[in-house]
Formats: C-alpha cells, structure tokens, sequence
C-alpha cells in the first residue's frame, strides 16, 4: 500500500487508496476516480474512524452509502490480501488492509491499542472524499472509542 494504489471496489463504487508521506507525517490517501476527489486521513483519524457504527455514519456523513461494522463481518470468512500497513504517530497507531469478504473487497481499519476494527466498503470510502473538515472533526469528539467503552 505504499506509494502505490490499492484499489477497493465493487459494483457500485471504486476506491484507490495509499500511504503516503508528508511534510507533517504519514497519510491515508483515499482516491475516488469517478470524482477525482481525494481525502488524507491522519494516524488519529484513522483510528477514530475504527470505532465508528453504521449509525454515526448515516447520522454523520452528507448522503452516506451503507457501511459494514465489525459485527456485519463477524462469523463471515475474511480472506487477507495483503499485509497490514502502519499509520502511527505520537497520538495513534492504526493498521489498515485490503481484505475480501461476502460482498466484495473491504478497507480494515484496525486500532490495536484501543481493540477496534471496522471494515470499510468502496461506496462509503469514496463518499470520505466529498466530506468536510467539519464532518471529520466529529468523529473525533469521542477521542478514545464510543463513551464507556473502555
């Protein structure tokens, strides 16, 4: 995953995605080429994103496609296609892979300190592309995993 695109899709959507390095650390790239719209997901943001429920998202994001949740994926074959690739700074680590599962391939975001997964479908990664600073900001109120969780 880095430096070069792993594409994400099913019948209803494509997304590429990469790790990429910048001036201020490491990024998830997510690509929608349908759009040519592009987001950079920090280690935080990632991680924050590992917690989410469809819920939050249909609450959340502007016009948001369904979205698979650890307990969707629970019990259903999850064939690994590539290795994890680390997105860590001082404030989080998250492992993130391409996986396949029943209904296509999927984004697993996975927060080892915090013992969070999620798996991320093409048509909700690409609709990470059209969000605002806003949208993201509120996934981050619960900075450590949904209120007493932990």
């Amino acid at each position: 995953m880095d430096d070069e695109y792993t594409e994400i899709s099913n019948e209803s959507a494509i997304a590429l995605v990469r790790k990429i390095r910048t001036g201020n650390g490491v990024r998830l790239e997510i690509h929608s080429p349908e759009t040519d719209r592009r987001v950079y997901l920090d280690p935080l943001l990632l991680e924050s994103l590992a917690w989410q429920t469809p819920e939050t998202f249909s609450s959340t994001l502007e016009d948001p496609p369904e979205a698979a949740s650890t307990k969707e994926v629970e019990g259903t074959q999850v064939e690994t296609e590539n290795e994890y690739t680390e997105f860590a700074n001082e404030f989080a680590q998250t492992l993130v892979r391409k996986v396949r599962v029943r209904g296509g391939a999927r984004l697993e975001i996975h927060s080892p300190k915090l013992d969070y997964r999620i798996y991320l479908d093409p048509p909700l990664l690409e609709s990470l592309t059209w969000q605002t600073t806003a949208t993201f900001s509120k996934f981050l109120e619960e900075p450590y995993g949904p209120r007493g969780a932990h």
